[in-house]
């Protein structure tokens, strides 16, 4: 399947959910779980904390849920390909422009903001050859593995250096120039993908990274896999919408602390194609904010969202879901006055990898059933 054929098909899948969700479904029974092929298991539940919840995991009119929820965990990667076997040396241009020959991936560090390189290396079979990983990689089997990040943005070059891999694999979300110049001066080859927010943008970044790693075929087979997850994953998000009568109004929230990190984000982050593929408005988009905006209370009462999507512990450091509510502005929205926040792990959220059909599942089931479904 050509990079073009899988775009298209995940257009064609956004496209009649919108449809889908923007008018009262007739007949069928939107409770019912579709199957699929995952090698990464989807997940079953996400816990609902409102009163007015009803049955646990029914599907009911979101318009009426209140109190906060939580999307469950998506299940660790799994590899699709199963007997990795790059082809090297291979030289390619990577993002930064430069023209980069990877000698060797015996001993790789796969490193950004949302753990979603890491994600395709284990997708190609490759995880036996990560030595350190980021602290946004949380899955299981890596758990014993040094953590070479620092605050979730900044390299530790000397613990880097000391584990002495061949390549690095990483994007625009972490590190900065002056930290990969230091590691490239001490013998590393780092190689620099596009950070792309969109659904389109997933098979780029796993045929880009196939391509680094010698394996060009096998990351074809993984976008491909992907894709066909992603197809059912939308279809199970329009069967529990399918008693929503109308896309309830969705923003996606930054915080951080008590203090001035507060952010309305836009497409440029990813929170389009998340809130279009939820079903939900995107009242940011809809109001012209496509980057960063400072979510203060004017901006906030404007856009009135009716559903928040934020962060785990984003919204924790600012003192839990009641902290978060009190922010200038938050309490005046119909989501603030229905403690409607969902929140996802921080490197799950707006993650754009091999793993976004189940986070996406994940997030649909916090959103739309009645409580856990598990």
């Amino acid at each position: 399947m050509k990079r073009s054929r899988i775009a298209a098909a995940t257009i064609a899948a956004l496209a009649m959910l919108a449809a889908g969700c923007s008018a009262p479904a007739t007949g069928g029974d939107p409770a019912a779980t579709a199957t699929t092929g995952a090698t990464a298991a989807t997940p079953t539940g996400a816990a609902t904390e409102g009163e007015d919840a009803g049955e646990p995991g029914a599907v009911v009119n979101a318009l009426d849920l209140t109190g906060p929820a939580h999307a469950a965990d998506v299940p660790d990667m799994e590899p699709v390909v199963t007997r990795a076997r790059p082809s090297l040396p291979v030289t390619i241009t990577d993002a930064a422009g430069e023209q980069v020959t990877i000698e060797k991936a015996d001993r790789l560090l796969s490193l950004d903001l949302y753990g979603t390189l890491t994600d395709t290396v284990i997708g190609l079979g490759l995880g036996d050859s990560l030595v350190g990983r980021a602290n946004s990689d949380l899955q299981a089997s890596l758990a014993d593995l040094p953590v070479v990040t620092r605050g979730g943005h900044d390299l530790n070059v000397e613990a880097i250096l000391g584990l002495e891999p061949d390549l690095i694999l990483t994007n625009t979300t972490i590190g900065t120039a002056a930290a990969y110049s230091q590691l490239e001066a001490g013998g590393v080859t780092v190689v620099r993908f596009e950070q792309i927010p969109t659904f389109e943008g997933i098979a780029t970044t796993i045929e880009a990274v196939g391509a680094a790693v010698g394996m060009a075929v096998e990351a074809t087979t993984l976008a491909e896999d992907t894709q066909d997850r992603l197809t059912v994953a939308l279809e199970r998000v329009e069967e529990l919408a399918a008693g929503t009568p109308r896309p309830p109004r969705g923003l996606v929230l930054y915080v951080r602390g008590t203090a001035g990190v507060f952010f309305i984000l836009g497409a440029e982050y990813g929170a389009a194609d998340i809130l279009g593929a939820l079903g939900l408005a995107d009242v940011a988009g809809e109001n012209g904010i496509d980057n960063l905006r400072p979510a203060n209370a004017e901006s906030l009462v404007s856009l009135d969202p009716e559903i928040v999507l934020a962060m785990d512990d984003g919204v924790e450091s600012s003192g839990g879901i009641d902290g978060f509510l009190d922010r200038p502005g938050m309490a005046a929205t119909t989501a603030g006055m229905n403690e409607r926040v969902v929140t996802a792990a921080d490197s799950q959220l707006l993650a754009y990898g091999p793993r976004t059909p189940e986070n996406l599942v994940a997030l649909a089931e916090a959103i739309y059933t009645g409580g856990d479904a598990s």
